[in-house]
């Protein structure tokens, strides 16, 4: 597989920036060095966006529908999601896991599906709308379901003016009512399943949908079952309180916690219903699709990422022109193989999480050579700038904010100076790496340049004092000092003696 270095996240300000592109430099050194292939040829945007458009992973906004720009935004999958949240997926490594698990949204709830079906007959067409809830107390009251304008139920029409009737309806899996499913862009793909019960009654914004386009307002909850009496009948909204009211013999008048319990256990038993727990993230920015005549690619607003793969014959349609976002990018270059991600320590939860689920979804599951955080930078000062860079690296963890000090400089120009001397004498011969050879390449290999440095420093002394050195520890020495600081490696250098010292 190729290996390649990416750099993931923006930094906070120069200094962290250097430190990055330090990372990042030293990174691609060490790949070189241990006979990584070159970077191969990435995907391009408009690949990239056509499979994620195949997978249904993509969500459109726009200000206006027609003229655009259109955002293009991902959505990560529930299973990718799941993948991540439960420690299924290929490891980034134990810390990285870590911090991307506790940085996904989770919450517990049911999934209710709800069969689609013929309005004329009533007949199931085979196919449901599956909804995720945290409250599905007033259910029986449901009287529509929302989808957002890039569902999957909406695959063989056009999207209109929003809100509006799909035409499809869905069976009410407690009772058998037709519920007509709409179209709305408050209903938000990134969040549950996307598709929304809508319960007038029981929910302030559903109570507003409904007076706005005309739906019924039924209730499911109350204080007291309703009658004929105009002193029983109930105002909405009500939310989580009070009994169960028109919801059949076998449920009236059970308290809401009650009802809940005795609803699911009903759809359980029917296979329409099953507790779940939703992980989310929300979305994340692809591209920009701006209109272009000169624009190669065609896209219909009418039929929105479904344009990208379905084409756009009899459907109206402009010519745009791409611009991708940073996750973009980076997912072009990561998918064509292995690479070592360089990564803002603020990223490891944000820009990396999105690029980790993103490869989840259209199926490319190599984990990264390494992933390494870098932390911002305290301060630097008096440092030369000659050795900035190799300070950077080695003045603590990448993953910890460091500060450094003239006195590391002055250490760093020191240990350079045995460079030469190393690299002019020849190593003793021996039967094996020496260990000291080993931790430099295991140090190395595990982007722990503060321990590569220290042994180094203490080979540095040896040389420094006119000791011999072994075959091993020399070639180590001299690689570590090329990572690190970026020195020469002499004429004829070979890291023969270290095969099977670097981890790979």
């Amino acid at each position: 597989m190729t290996t390649k270095v990416l750099t993931i996240g923006a930094p906070v300000d120069d200094l962290h920036e250097r430190r990055l592109k330090a990372v990042a430099a030293a990174s691609a050194r060490l790949g070189v060095l241990t006979g990584a292939p070159a970077p191969g040829t990435s995907t391009t945007a408009i690949e990239l966006l056509r499979t994620l458009a195949s997978a249904g992973r993509i969500a459109v906004s726009a200000e206006d529908d027609a003229a655009g720009p259109w955002t293009l935004s991902y959505v990560p999958s529930a299973a990718a999601l799941a993948a991540v949240a439960g420690g299924s997926a290929p490891s980034w490594g134990a810390r990285v896991d870590a911090k991307q698990q506790k940085a996904l949204r989770r919450s517990r709830g049911a999934v209710i599906r709800l069969p689609f079906a013929d309005p004329a007959t009533g007949e199931a067409s085979g196919d449901s709308l599956s909804t995720f809830t945290t409250d599905w107390s007033p259910f029986t009251a449901a009287c529509a379901v929302v989808v957002h304008p890039d569902h999957e139920a909406l695959a063989a029409t056009e999207v209109r003016q929003r809100p509006y009737f799909s035409g499809r309806f869905v069976r009410h899996p407690l009772h058998g009512d037709l519920l007509p499913v709409w179209v709305a862009d408050w209903a938000k793909p990134e969040f549950g399943t996307g598709a929304v019960i809508v319960n007038p009654a029981h929910s302030v914004a559903d109570l507003e949908f409904a007076r706005a386009i005309g739906l019924p307002i039924r209730f499911g909850l109350g204080e007291q079952e309703p009658g004929a009496d105009p002193e029983t009948w109930l105002t909405p909204p009500v939310i989580k309180t009070g009994v169960a009211v028109r919801a059949g013999r076998r449920h009236d008048g059970r308290p809401h916690e009650e009802a809940m319990q005795a609803y699911l256990e009903d759809l359980l038993a029917s296979g329409y219903g099953e507790w779940a727990e939703s992980v989310s993230l929300g979305r994340a920015p692809l591209a920009v699709l701006s209109a272009d005549p000169a624009g190669e690619v065609r896209w219909a607003p009418a039929l929105r990422a479904r344009s990208l793969t379905e084409g756009v014959d009899g459907a109206a349609a402009v010519s745009v022109s791409i611009d991708p976002a940073p996750l973009l990018a980076s997912a072009a270059e990561y998918t064509v193989g292995r690479a070592t991600l360089v990564a803002s320590s603020e990223a490891v939860t944000a820009d990396l999480l999105w690029l980790r689920l993103l490869m989840l979804d259209i199926a490319v599951e190599h984990p990264p050579v390494a992933v390494v955080p870098v932390a911002r930078v305290g301060s630097a000062q008096s440092v030369e700038s000659q050795w900035l860079d190799g300070a950077l690296l080695v003045a603590g963890r990448t993953d910890e904010t460091v500060s450094v000090k003239a006195q590391l400089s002055e250490q760093i120009g020191r240990i350079a100076g045995d460079h030469a001397a190393a690299a002019a004498a020849a190593g003793e011969p021996e039967p094996a790496a020496s260990k000291t050879a080993a931790k430099i390449c295991e140090a190395l290999s595990a982007a722990d340049f503060p321990t590569a440095f220290g042994t180094a420093t203490a080979v540095a002394k040896t040389v420094r004092r006119g000791g011999a050195l072994g075959a091993s520890e020399r070639t180590a020495f001299l690689a570590a000092l090329h990572v690190l600081f970026g020195l020469p490696l002499p004429e004829g250098f070979s890291a023969a003696t270290l095969d099977g010292s670097f981890r790979k």
